[in-house]
């Protein structure tokens, strides 16, 4: 299969994590796969994957011509007669349905978009011309679907899609031998939606627990700076650790004890909240998005009110007195991962999309 990712973001996160990840298993699976990318180094270097054939394009949205005339010369070139054009947002839709449709005549080339977001779909005439010309649309959640069809667009229900997202992990380490201290750990963006400030709080409410959080993520240096002035009002900063950027996550999460991702927005996924689970890890997040359709609260995690430090506390504090609960909560994130959020899951049910929308 020839498939063609467009990655438009000047940033390294979770969407193109996903990219990253389908395209090292779409190789391995001896399928050929190019992306393109608007050229940034922090993006271009984290699609370092052998066999992957990387383009540079401006991805300018609407208004972009270079992007679909470069695109097409591409398509043009491969041997294959059926093309997946994957994109990841309705800008670069934008673009792939312009190569559809001047390919038409030459190619099957099929536009693919995972939506990564919790919107409501557009109802103008724009939207309803885009929404035509798509194939296929796979929502990362319920919660995400949901709200994008809230609105009543225009668009065949035989193009929606849903898929719980995946990750590739290492193997799940050894059980961390715990000690004195209790390891609570939070990773990701520190930005205000991420609600460290609220995880802040509730250490502050654990005084007499023996917990030390790691914090390993970057963040601007007004915010974060902002933070460490807040832990040090409530008299916790001595018990943060701020890592900064961490080369290999897994190494900080088979350290912790307990995991922590206690978001105020809605999150459309959570795929740090599944990096945990995958290494047997008992999470504590909010319940204000999808994450309520990954963790059955009180079994393979537990749930606790956004922006609400009492909330979060008690979660921490529960899982903080019990190494028996911990135990058997990181046991049971890991057996739900294995069933439900496997990577051989995810991709055998992307491959039949892709599949279904060639045949469109």
């Amino acid at each position: 299969m020839r498939i063609v990712h467009l990655v438009r973001n000047k940033v390294w996160g979770g969407g193109e994590r996903y990219v990253a990840d389908l395209c090292r298993e779409s190789v391995a699976r001896g399928h050929d796969v190019s992306v393109a990318t608007r050229g940034i180094p922090d993006v271009v270097n984290n699609f370092n994957i052998p066999g992957l054939n990387l383009q540079k394009l401006p991805l300018g949205g609407p208004l972009d011509f270079i992007s679909p005339w470069k695109l097409s010369r591409l398509i043009k070139s491969f041997p294959e007669n059926d093309v997946i054009l994957h994109v990841h947002n309705f800008k670069d839709a934008e673009i792939a349905v312009k190569v559809k449709r001047r390919l038409r005549k030459v190619k099957n080339v099929a536009v693919v978009c995972t939506r990564h977001l919790v919107k409501p779909a557009g109802t103008s005439l724009r939207w309803r011309r885009l929404f035509s010309d798509i194939d296929k649309i796979i929502f990362v959640s319920e919660l995400a679907k949901n709200e994008f069809l809230k609105t009543g667009p225009d668009i065949s229900p035989s193009k929606i899609e849903m898929v719980h997202n995946s990750i590739l992990p290492p193997d799940a380490p050894e059980p961390h031998k715990g000690g004195d201290i209790i390891n609570l750990l939070f990773t990701g963006r520190i930005t205000p939606e991420k609600g460290v400030d609220t995880l802040i709080d509730a250490l502050a409410q654990l005084r007499s627990l023996p917990l030390r959080l790691s914090i390993a993520g970057t963040g601007s240096g007004e915010y974060v700076g902002a933070l460490k002035r807040r832990a040090g009002e409530q008299g916790v900063a001595d018990r943060i650790i701020w890592k900064g950027f961490v080369d290999d996550i897994y190494r900080e999460i088979a350290e912790a004890d307990i995991c922590a991702a206690p978001s105020k927005w809605r999150e459309p996924f959570g795929l740090t909240i599944i990096e945990f689970m995958s290494q047997g890890k008992p999470v504590v997040t909010t319940d204000n998005g999808a994450q309520k359709e990954i963790i059955t609260d009180g079994s393979d995690g537990l749930l606790c009110k956004p922006d609400n430090p009492a909330s979060l506390a008690e979660a921490i504090r529960k899982l903080s007195l019990s190494p028996e609960l911990r135990e058997e909560t990181g046991r049971n994130a890991l057996a739900t991962f294995k069933t439900r959020f496997s990577y051989q899951v995810f991709f055998e049910k992307i491959t039949v999309i892709y599949q279904k929308a060639l045949r469109c």
